[in-house]
């Protein structure tokens, strides 16, 4: 059963479930203490070491269900399909058996008095040794099928039975009695065939589950924001919150490496020559590095907003790692939403500023003047630690870009980086101004998937802002 959870955590892991090895060890701790025999309790102590975040809880239980059966449930399964128990054809059985001597193969003994439990077990440790990690296709199923039987050599069975009906029959069992020993038998067999192929279907079923669910995020990954219907929008928040916890957790431990310094060659070898250049004492270097305020400015009409939307949730859910952030949202006039994140919870806050946000979100996107507001109220705010990251296609509708206040802003702060949910090829096309304002950028990307948005983050996160001026 310890392979059983560890293989379980891996699928886990895979799901990107974050499980640490001392997480691992608890796991295993308390399924010892807990045991089998209520599988509720089982599934709970597991639950209760192994999950930490709420959004998670679905993930395992779809896992768990796959892993580890209702072997209750699975042996009134096997119960319905053999029909009423025959407890005095069993003693009648047993009593042949022992008269005649007969060995039977241990696989004979458990088809003929085994529970479901036990027979699933039994399967289970069969199936270890026959490949099903290349199992992918459902047309694989009776291949595996056949090698998990021929594993536990069900012929071995067959021989067995005949065995016993060929001494039936030579004692001149009645017909009647004969043919319902045959049936019982043989329902028994291929109840037991049925568990096998049922065994292969369920591992077949997990990992289709686990690479369909990969795919499906792969899939949303790539495809443009603009194009993703509601239902995508509601699934790509999870990808987003997965996408943020993972780029968090790499900064932490690369800010634990750092914590512990790296060798100081010279400061240790310098020191060693009092002991005749053993090295005795250990120095490190320590670099202290100052955490950067970021400022977001999105652009919230329809054609970006769905992007804006998962800016606005990827770069709150990285907020430990900045000193401060502080988000704006604009069509024409530009507005600050940093308080509605103090106030609601994110998802709640995030509605706020795409539709409640004391800006005209009907009018016509007007950069300039937006850039040119943000220079009056805000520029004083800004400082060498501050980096701007804008999101927006720089479409102006023919209005007036107003280049120099975001060369302004430039002069002020960290660096620029601007987010185009827009392809390469239509910007300076129609009414874009991106080349106007490109100059005054340090990083200008192409930003129309959650993917390429993921890797902008990353970069900001773990590059920009380690970067001198």
């Amino acid at each position: 059963m310890d392979q059983r959870i560890l293989e379980f955590i891996g699928d886990l892991r895979r799901a990107e479930i974050r499980i640490s090895p001392s997480e691992a060890i608890d796991a295993l701790a308390a399924a010892a203490e807990v045991g089998l025999r209520d599988r509720e309790t089982f599934r709970t102590a597991l639950a209760t070491t192994l999950v930490k975040e709420g959004r998670d809880r679905a993930t395992f239980d779809r896992l768990f269900d796959l892993y580890f059966l209702d072997l209750q449930a699975l042996g009134e399964g096997l119960r319905k399909a053999l029909g009423p128990e025959d407890p005095h054809l069993q003693d009648f059985l047993d009593q042949l058996v022992a008269d005649e001597g007969l060995e039977l193969d241990e696989l004979t003994e458990l088809l003929l008095r085994g529970q479901g439990a036990e027979m699933e077990m039994t399967i289970r440790s069969g199936g270890r040794t026959v490949g099903l990690e290349r199992l992918m296709y459902f047309l694989q199923v009776g291949y595996f099928s056949r090698r998990i039987a021929d594993r536990l050599d069900v012929t071995a069975i067959e021989r067995d039975l005949e065995q016993i009906l060929r001494l039936l029959e030579a004692r001149g069992l009645d017909p009647g009695q004969l043919a319902r020993i045959r049936n019982y038998l043989e329902l028994r067999l291929e109840a037991f065939r049925r568990m096998i192929r049922q065994h292969v279907e369920r591992e077949l079923e997990r990992r289709a589950w686990r690479q369909g669910e990969r795919l499906q995020r792969e899939m949303l990954a790539d495809k443009p924001l603009f194009a993703l219907t509601a239902d995508e929008v509601a699934q790509m928040k999870t990808v987003v919150a997965r996408l943020a916890r993972k780029i968090k957790d790499a900064l932490v431990l690369r800010q634990r490496q750092e914590q512990r310094g790296r060798l100081d060659t010279r400061r240790t070898i310098r020191k060693s020559l009092q002991y005749d250049g053993v090295p005795m004492e250990v120095f490190l270097r320590r670099r202290h590095r100052d955490k950067p305020k970021l400022v977001t400015v999105c652009d919230v009409s329809d054609s970006v907003r769905n992007a804006s939307r998962f800016m606005l949730q990827l770069v709150w859910s990285l907020q430990e790692c900045f000193s401060r952030v502080r988000s704006f949202v604009f069509v024409s006039e530009v507005a600050e939403v940093t308080e509605a994140f103090s106030t609601y919870p994110v998802e709640r806050a995030i509605e706020w500023a795409l539709k409640a946000a004391p800006v005209d979100y009907h009018c016509r996107s007007d950069f300039g003047y937006a850039f040119s507001q943000f220079v009056r109220t805000q520029l004083d705010t800004l400082d060498r630690r501050t980096t701007i990251l804008v999101l927006g296609d720089a479409r102006n509708n023919y209005n007036d870009p107003q280049a120099w206040a975001l060369r302004m802003i430039r002069e002020r702060v960290k660096g620029i980086i601007w987010l185009n949910p827009e392809g390469q090829w239509g910007w300076g096309i129609g009414d874009s101004v991106m080349p106007l304002y490109a100059p005054a950028c340090d990083l200008v990307r192409e930003c129309r998937t959650i993917g390429q948005l993921g890797e902008v983050v990353d970069n900001l996160v773990h590059h920009w802002w380690r970067r001198g001026r």
